[in-house]
């Protein structure tokens, strides 16, 4: 009987292989299959919402005018003069809110399920600069609209940062670009808001999508199945985005935005408030002692930031890191939650 030799077909190398086909092994690489549940497909959420806010911004600096009195009335211009100026402000202003929301969702869920586990710290760290960098920008834009809630949220913000030990009062001398809000403070923030800060964010942003695509995405199980990324996670990050988009929309229309009375600085309003996204931590050091209070909140962020390698500590002496991270986590959010809302809980 005679043997046929078949050869064995030539694999032909990644990078010999025409781009089109590079390109279509590329986005449909398999990926664990817990991504398949719509909680794990908000990853992109950020992304989607930063583009909203780059391009509308843009817009809205055709507009601007980075001065005490100009900043105030070409913000009312916008809203009230400019055709749909009311929109893309609204759009503008929501997508930065919902950003460092959607971020707070992300990492929370991060840190529960430990997805930040054993070569997934520089994930976390990208991440936790992302969010640092995202609550910088919501600062600085809501204090170029110059009203009276902008400039006194901005003047509560700029004391806090100024408690900070050893680099708060330079770095608040550095932004106010002297010992008092000028002139000179509006245009350092806006030349935060509109040039460095997003281009910090593209390159964190960058990095964070580069440091997934070498790592790849951690498994929360021992399961080993898995699914392309493309269409079947990616349709859900695309439903998601529309889904935003949609909701995004109905909101502005519902609730568009407003300017209230100009910045006075001899006038002082009965509330001072910060952004919501500061009121946690400004209830926190009206309430505690102002140095003790503000050690603890710089304390929180070092932990925050290299908590990855505190889990691995621990965890290779025996603790039950899952029990830890869920009690921590709950915790966090109760306290986050009742220093937000502290007066409106307290009249209730």
């Amino acid at each position: 009987m005679a043997v046929v030799l078949t050869k064995e077909p030539k694999r032909i190398p990644r990078l010999h292989k025409p781009v089109q086909k590079r390109i279509i092994d590329y986005i449909q690489e398999d990926v664990p299959d817990h991504l398949n549940w719509f909680a794990y497909a908000m990853g992109a959420t950020p992304l989607v919402l930063f583009v909203v806010a780059a391009v509308t911004g843009i817009l809205m600096t055709f507009y601007y005018i980075p001065y005490p009195v100009k900043a105030y009335e070409s913000v009312k211009e916008i809203t009230e003069g400019v055709y749909l100026g009311w929109f893309v402000r609204g759009l503008h202003k929501l997508s930065i809110n919902l950003m460092i929301f959607t971020l707070m969702v992300h990492l929370l869920r991060v840190f529960i399920t430990r997805a930040y586990k054993t070569s997934g710290e520089i994930k976390w760290l990208l991440g936790a600069g992302l969010f640092f960098v995202t609550l910088a920008m919501g600062f600085t834009g809501y204090s170029l609209v110059y009203d009276q809630v902008s400039y006194w949220g901005m003047t509560v913000v700029m004391s806090m940062i100024e408690e900070i030990p050893l680099v708060g009062r330079p770095m608040a001398y550095l932004l106010r670009g002297g010992e008092e809000i000028s002139q000179i403070t509006l245009l350092r923030l806006y030349d935060l808001h509109t040039k460095l800060l997003p281009l910090v964010l593209v390159i964190l942003i960058g990095a964070h999508i580069l440091a997934i695509r070498m790592i790849g995405f951690e498994r929360i199980d021992d399961s080993t199945k898995t699914h392309p990324f493309f269409p079947d996670h990616a349709l859900k990050v695309g439903a998601i985005g529309v889904g935003l988009l949609i909701l995004m929309t109905d909101l502005v229309m519902i609730f568009p935005p407003v300017v209230g009375p100009m910045a006075d600085p001899t006038e002082v309003p009965p509330e001072i408030t910060p952004p919501w996204y500061f009121m946690a931590v400004y209830k926190w050091i009206t309430i505690a002692p102002r140095e003790p209070a503000l050690f603890c909140i710089l304390l929180f962020s070092i932990i925050f930031v290299l908590y990855p390698f505190i889990d691995r500590f621990f965890a290779n002496r025996g603790y039950n890191m899952v029990r830890v991270n869920i009690a921590v986590g709950t915790s966090a959010v109760m306290v986050f939650v009742v220093l937000t809302l502290w007066d409106v809980i307290r009249r209730l």
